[in-house]
Formats: C-alpha cells, sequence, structure tokens
C-alpha cells in the first residue's frame, strides 16, 4: 500500500538522466499486468527524442512534463496479438500494465506521469505519424517519468459514500 499511497502525477523533473537499467525494469513491471485470456498485446517504445516530444506537447494540452523529462515510454497494442478481435480488451490490458509501470517508477523513487493518447483521434495520429506505429499497432498512452524536482505528500482518496454492499446505495457497515 505505501508505493500506491506514494504514487502521484509529477509533472516537472530534474535534468538527471534515467538509465536504461530502470527504464527495462519498468517495462518488465508493465510486462507483469494481468491481461485477458492471457493475450499479452502490449508494446513499449521508449522515446528520449526530444523531437517527439514537442510534437506530441502540440496535440496535448498537458502533455508539459514532457519539457523536463529525460525518458518516456509509448505503450500500445498490437492488435494481431488479441484473442477476442474487435472487443476492446487491449485497452483494459494496456491500462494494466501502465498503471504497474506507475507504481514501479513510484518504488524505484522516481516521478511519472501518464498521459493519455487514446481515444483522443488528434492524440493518435500524432503518435502513430511520429512513433512511426504500422497498421495494427494502437498507442493507449504516454508515460514520462524521471527524477522529481521535489517531494510529495501521501494521499488517501478513500471515499466512504462511494462503496456500498450488495446492491448501489445500500450502505456497507464494516
Amino acid at each position: 500500500m505505501e508505493t500506491i499511497f506514494n504514487r502521484r502525477s509529477v509533472r516537472k523533473y530534474t535534468d538527471k538522466v534515467i538509465s536504461d537499467e530502470q527504464l527495462k525494469q519498468i517495462i518488465k513491471a508493465g510486462m507483469a499486468a494481468p491481461s485477458a485470456k492471457n493475450s499479452q498485446e502490449w508494446v513499449f517504445i521508449v522515446i528520449r527524442d526530444k523531437e517527439i516530444y514537442k510534437a506530441f506537447l502540440g496535440v496535448h494540452p498537458n502533455a508539459f512534463s514532457l519539457n523536463t523529462a529525460t525518458a518516456a515510454i509509448l505503450v500500445c497494442a498490437d492488435l494481431s496479438k488479441e484473442r477476442e478481435p474487435g472487443q476492446g480488451w487491449w485497452i483494459q490490458d494496456c491500462a494494466a500494465a501502465m498503471e504497474n509501470m506507475l507504481l514501479e517508477a513510484t518504488a524505484m523513487g522516481l516521478g511519472s506521469l501518464w498521459m493519455g493518447v487514446h481515444p483522443k483521434e488528434d492524440r493518435i495520429a500524432c503518435i502513430k505519424e511520429v512513433c512511426g506505429l504500422p497498421e495494427g499497432i494502437e498507442p493507449l498512452g504516454l508515460m514520462s517519468v524521471g527524477e522529481p524536482t521535489k517531494d510529495y505528500d501521501k494521499i488517501d482518496r478513500y471515499m466512504e459514500d462511494r462503496v456500498f454492499f450488495n446492491t448501489y446505495g445500500t450502505k456497507w457497515e464494516k
């Protein structure tokens, strides 16, 4: 739980370069995520090219963490690996991988930010073009990663009024 409560969306990083070994560890965490029917459609692209960052900044108004990031990881799906084509399970599979990656970065003492790509058509088109994604490779999200410029407080977002028992509206007496 400690890692979960420590994970925060970090939008500004120091200039310390994240190593390839650190990035590999984060990606390994992504690949440890569950996936529907164990299809593991995910594909990861490590990005360090500032020109790609600039292009994405042009279509994503909240991607400014890329201004200071020394690395980013694009999470995509290879739709040819879907076990139930057209059902969209890849979205959940890649989202689970992304969350694992965010948590691993936190556990490593790094900061990270999930920037949504899917389902925004302009973002999808931009990423497909600048990263050279072939047909059938669909981007879900881009994660910036780096050493945070400040410490963040733990956060607990538990909301009692959002938990029910058996049916909606029935208070859960714990």
